[in-house]
């Protein structure tokens, strides 16, 4: 994603890349919210249900960076 950042020749180049970024972010967010609550606190006894988007929102970015290491 930054790497596109830094190719960006003009502004509106590098806000619509932050844009789209923001908007995957809160759109992952939002599904793993729903994923977490509806199928994997069933099926897993250990894990709780999320209350908060916060604590979706902070998943749902640690996801993204530990997915973003391997490549």
């Amino acid at each position: 994603m930054f790497a596109n950042l830094i190719k960006s020749e003009n502004k509106s180049d590098v806000v619509n890349q932050l844009l789209m970024f923001a908007l995957s972010i809160l759109i992952s967010t939002f599904i793993l919210r729903l994923v977490w609550n509806t199928s994997l606190v069933k099926h897993i006894s250990v894990l709780k249900p999320i209350n908060s988007m916060l604590d979706a929102f902070i998943l749902s970015v640690s996801i993204r960076v530990i997915s973003g290491l391997d490549r």
